[in-house]
């Protein structure tokens, strides 16, 4: 069993973690969640806790090996804990947690259907399971302490420019960071067009 993985983080996917480890490049599965904070971290070390797991149809013949990678232990062992619920698959349960761990369990443990249903691929059958499956097993995760550094919140205008470039082709990984980085560069930055210029000047000398 693979617990911990270290290593460089190289590039960020839709879905997905690419890690250098001392020369060896992996690519990681990882929840929604996380996928910001990665981008920020693009070029620095980081550990993740993991999860080996195997895709594919048991009858099908072809299994695929898969890593998954998470931003702390507590996240880890709250996605065993969803997977356990009836139509939350390993694909649905990383979609699942784009909202942060601590929310996702609150709501579960008071029983908040409608919270539950503003999640990927939720509906009211499968909310209902997760609060029947889960329900007084999550108290531990509700604290909602941050496991690792803040990843900085785009203001209204960074978000516009987000929403530009993704509609110019752009992953939202990638718009993230650079925007992050322009905003970090110069302050005085305050529009969606200006935001965007200088992003797009951070992307270049990224290139």
């Amino acid at each position: 069993m693979i617990r911990r993985i270290s290593g460089r983080v190289c590039g960020v996917e839709e879905e997905s973690v690419l890690l250098d480890v001392r020369g060896t490049w992996l690519e990681l599965l990882t929840p929604a969640s996380g996928l910001p904070e990665l981008a920020h971290r693009v070029g620095s070390e980081i550990t993740l806790h993991t999860i080996l797991y195997l895709e594919g149809a048991l009858g099908g013949g072809n299994l695929t090996p898969r890593l998954i990678g998470f931003l702390s232990e507590p996240d880890r062992r709250f996605f065993e804990e969803l997977t356990r619920v009836k139509g939350i698959s390993t694909r649905k349960a990383l979609r699942v947690m784009g909202a942060p761990t601590h929310l996702i369990a609150a709501a579960i443990e008071r029983g908040d259907e409608r919270f539950l249903t503003t999640l990927p691929e939720i509906g009211r059958k499968t909310a209902a399971g997760m609060i029947t499956e889960l329900r007084g097993r999550l108290p531990a995760f509700c604290a909602g302490q941050p496991q690792t550094a803040p990843v900085p919140e785009l203001s209204t205008a960074q978000q516009l420019a987000l929403e530009i470039l993704m509609q110019w082709g752009d992953r939202r990984a990638d718009a993230q960071r650079w925007i992050t980085a322009a905003v970090e560069s110069d302050e005085r930055l305050a529009e969606p067009d200006e935001i965007v210029r200088a992003a797009y000047r951070m992307k270049r000398s990224s290139g």
